[in-house]
């Protein structure tokens, strides 16, 4: 590092801060020091400065998936934030699976990472993550999801429930009295269990009973979208209308309706959930939830880096209905 600096003609402390907390100096001086860098072939040592410190500057952060645009916003996100603040971020990705997720937990608590950022909490993981809150030696953040009205924990989330209402009204509001639902792996996950609930709210304030049969438990990509319409509309009394609570799900539905000749909204409408970039170019464009999936990443980073001990803090963000032309009035012949 000194040689760095010498190179650089800065000072040693300089130099530190530059590689390590680049939000603390002009862009020109971190521009000598990294070409200085550079030339001298120095690799700036995080992990022994780490140890010298005592304090962990690496943030976990665990996501459903990464092949998701959605979540893909959230990353960005959280690695925003923490580039301005000197720490970096170790990710992986559940697929929606338990096991893969207490195991990713397990490594990132080896590492000592300094938080914990969780995409919800799995049923299977959720005593576990709330102990690691309490216990307060790494931050732990929530997001995605609004854990309950005290949940003892930071978050940073939408309130799925009521979000999913909303949207099965706008469908009740059209004259859609039979209405399918397509909706994640909910016996496993607390937010997708929420979507579910909210649609059974806007039955039931309507006056419409709940049919079990006209909900599907799936996977929210594609192909099991489009099996899961496929499904809907084999049966004798079909729906008239589909809420896909997540828009993979929506353009598979999509798809599975344009296959069976079925004309949308004209035979069905198909809603979705998250507004995912692609959903506005379909045809017709899907009337969806839009979250905002970048701030959720951005608030959960500040949360993360801020030192162990500081008191929880929880954001619950506002979630706006886009309604675009895949969802339009019954027909008279449906």
């Amino acid at each position: 590092m000194r040689e760095v600096a010498r190179r650089a003609n800065v000072s040693v402390a300089t130099v530190s801060r530059a590689l390590r907390s680049p939000g603390q100096v002009s862009s020109a001086t971190i521009q000598k020091v990294r070409s200085a860098a550079e030339d001298l072939g120095y690799v700036y040592n995080v992990t022994a400065s780490d140890i010298l410190k005592g304090r962990s500057t690496v943030v976990g952060l665990v996501v459903p998936t990464s092949s998701s645009t959605l979540f893909g916003e959230t990353i960005h996100g959280v690695q925003d934030v923490t580039a301005e603040t000197g720490f970096s971020v170790i990710q992986g990705a559940t697929r929606y699976d338990a096991v893969t997720e207490e195991a990713l937990i397990d490594s990132l608590l080896e590492r000592h990472v300094h938080a914990l950022i969780l995409t919800g909490m799995t049923y299977a993981n959720e005593d576990r993550i709330r102990r690691l809150a309490r216990n307060g030696w790494t931050r732990v953040v929530v997001v995605w999801e609004k854990p309950g009205s005290d949940p003892g924990i930071s978050y940073v989330g939408i309130d799925n429930r009521s979000a999913a209402e909303r949207m099965t009204e706008h469908l009740i509001a059209l004259g859609h009295r039979r209405i399918g639902l397509i909706v994640g792996p909910y016996s496993r996950q607390a937010r997708v269990r929420h979507r579910l609930e909210g649609y059974r709210d806007a039955l039931e304030k309507a006056g419409i009973a709940f049919d079990p049969d006209l909900v599907m438990e799936r996977r929210p990509d594609l192909l099991e979208g489009r099996e899961a319409m496929d499904s809907l509309m084999s049966m004798e009394v079909r729906p008239t209308a589909v809420f896909a609570a997540s828009d993979l799900l929506a353009i598979g539905a999509l798809k599975a309706a344009r296959l069976r000749g079925l004309s949308v909204p004209g035979d069905v409408s198909i809603a979705g959930f998250d507004d995912m970039n692609f959903g506005a170019y379909q045809d017709p464009p899907i009337t969806t939830v839009r979250v905002e999936a970048y701030r959720i990443g951005q608030l959960a980073g500040q949360i993360a880096v801020e030192p162990i001990g500081t008191p929880e803090r929880s954001y619950c963000l506002d979630c706006d209905l886009v309604i675009r032309s895949s969802t339009g009035p019954i027909q008279p012949t449906q």
